[in-house]
């Protein structure tokens, strides 16, 4: 009785959609179309994946072919199950589908909530609590002492904030977006009647004033699953004929206001001018 060297349909189609993801992964980190999706920061982690789940698809292929007897070459050959038409179909719309950032439409379904922000403070100096930071009890990627390094950081945040006290025009950047919208809704006696400038998307809710319109970009710590929308509430006679959604570059003077029966620091908006969408609209949380 010969024996002979058959394709397994079931493990060869297996190798395929292993091999499939992995293309799928590499490319997404090559055309830099991966931040659509993640933190920048986690990057390596997706190489990391696909490159495992490369080493998977040659073991997979490696499994493809087995050796039969002539007798059975025609009456043992395995089918391929319904059970991988799941990740068939998932590979499919991974390719078929545009990659494209969040945009103002799902901006509304998430909503950009004003109402729990702190708008007094009664402390005289930031935080002690430096965002992002790991407890002290950790070690950093370095491997340096934890509490030098938790020192240094919170040594840099105070610093930013102390400059950011005595700047009579606040220039928001994407890296100091997040310490500045926290900053002055946790302290906003200390920043009221400062100028500041800022690029940010038109945000509109039914419940707001025809005067008053969102100046907001789309924060993601993690991946876009966990994006949430942050800014400040402006106020501007002709919000009414801002279109939702649109870019602006705004400069105002920061002033209370209310919104639902609550004090908020929000923006008197001086002038505005068109912006360009960035090529990144995410922000990403900057560990000080």
């Amino acid at each position: 009785m010969q024996s002979r060297w058959s394709l397994n349909p079931e493990a060869f189609f297996k190798s395929l959609i292993l091999l499939g993801f992995s293309i799928f992964l590499f490319w997404l980190v090559e055309s830099n179309k991966i931040i659509f999706y993640i933190n920048p920061r986690f990057v390596w982690l997706t190489e990391a994946a696909a490159v495992l789940i490369f080493l998977m698809f040659l073991v997979q292929a490696g499994n493809s072919y087995r050796r039969t007897s002539t007798s059975h070459s025609h009456s043992g050959q395995s089918k391929i199950k319904l059970a991988l038409l799941p990740f068939v179909v998932t590979l499919l719309m991974a390719f078929l589908l545009p990659d494209n950032a969040l945009d103002a439409s799902m901006a509304y379904n998430k909503g950009m909530n004003l109402k729990t922000r702190p708008a007094t403070s009664d402390q005289s100096g930031p935080s002690s609590t430096v965002p992002g930071n790991a407890p002290a009890t950790q070690t950093n990627n370095n491997g340096t002492d934890p509490q030098a390094y938790d020192r240094r950081s919170k040594n840099t945040f105070q610093s930013k904030v102390d400059e950011l006290r005595k700047s009579s025009l606040i220039k928001v950047t994407e890296d100091d977006f997040t310490l500045i919208t926290s900053e002055i809704n946790m302290y906003p006696d200390k920043y009221v009647g400062k100028e500041i400038a800022m690029l940010g998307f038109v945000f509109k809710d039914q419940d707001y004033p025809s005067n008053q319109f969102g100046l907001v970009r789309y924060v993601v710590s993690c991946c876009s699953a966990d994006a949430i929308i942050d800014g400040f509430l402006c106020e501007y006679n002709n919000a009414s004929d801002l279109s939702k959604g649109s870019w602006l570059n705004i400069r105002g003077i920061i002033k209370m206001g209310q919104f639902d029966n609550n004090p908020i620091p929000m923006i008197k908006v001086t002038s505005l001018s068109k912006g360009q969408e960035p090529q990144s609209p995410y922000i990403y949380p900057f560990n000080y």
